[in-house]
């Protein structure tokens, strides 16, 4: 080799020497492993189950009737309700608001008195009929509005005895003797469309309807219950 090879040859790697070097590309990534979560997996897994079973409970109610009772033919409140009156109807199965007969209890509903007018091919409820009409021979209904103050917290209900008892006017003295009052039978209770006040429907003799009618429009009567249910 010749002295001027070798100069070269030195240059070359006195320049290597010196010259930065590149660091080693980065190897490939490690693959991680993804977390698994049990109770995600747990929760995926019961909403499947409740789907499957959803499906399932569809597939199986769908088509499904029962039969309940229904009237045939026009019937006016106060007429027996004969069996001739009475025909059997399928509903499919599933949650509904209606709450008809059903067919198994039609000795139930045969010969008793409808307490409305019923259509011909209307669903006989347990509103539909009862025993005999209100209010019965020698009774009467009479409709008492009354203020929170004129009844006890405790609303009456259908059945309870109770007294409608006269009250003196606004600022005035109370009675010497026992205040005039009138036995009596609730009937129904229902909010009136006037204000706070409820209106009582209650079943009195007859011969005390007028003086209770008389006395509930002036406003200055107040209710007592006797006994729940009693009536």
């Amino acid at each position: 080799m010749s002295s001027g090879t070798k100069v070269v040859n030195l240059d070359q790697q006195d320049r290597s020497a010196t010259r930065p070097q590149r660091p080693a590309p980065p190897g490939p990534l490690k693959p991680t492993r993804a977390r698994r979560r049990p109770a995600l997996i747990a929760l995926g897994l019961a909403l499947v189950a409740l789907s499957v079973l959803g499906s399932v409970y569809l597939t199986t109610s769908l088509g499904q009737t029962y039969q309940v009772l229904a009237v045939t033919d026009e019937v006016a409140r106060g007429s027996v309700i004969t069996p001739g009156n009475i025909t059997t109807v399928n509903l499919p199965t599933g949650p509904t608001a209606l709450k008809p007969i059903s067919a198994d209890e039609f000795d139930l509903v045969k010969d008793r008195i409808a307490t409305t007018d019923l259509k011909a091919g209307q669903l006989i409820t347990r509103d539909s009929f009862a025993e005999e009409l209100q209010p019965a021979a020698g009774q009467s209904i009479v409709g008492v509005a009354l203020a929170p103050n004129q009844m006890p917290t405790n609303l009456p209900k259908s059945g309870d005895s109770v007294r409608i008892v006269e009250t003196p006017a606004t600022g005035g003295e109370p009675p010497v003797e026992a205040p005039f009052s009138i036995p009596a039978t609730v009937v129904s209770t229902q909010p009136s469309s006037l204000g706070d006040q409820t209106v009582v429907d209650v079943q009195v003799e007859s011969k005390n309807a007028a003086a209770l009618a008389a006395r509930a429009a002036t406003g200055r009567v107040a209710l007592v219950i006797d006994a729940v249910g009693a009536g």
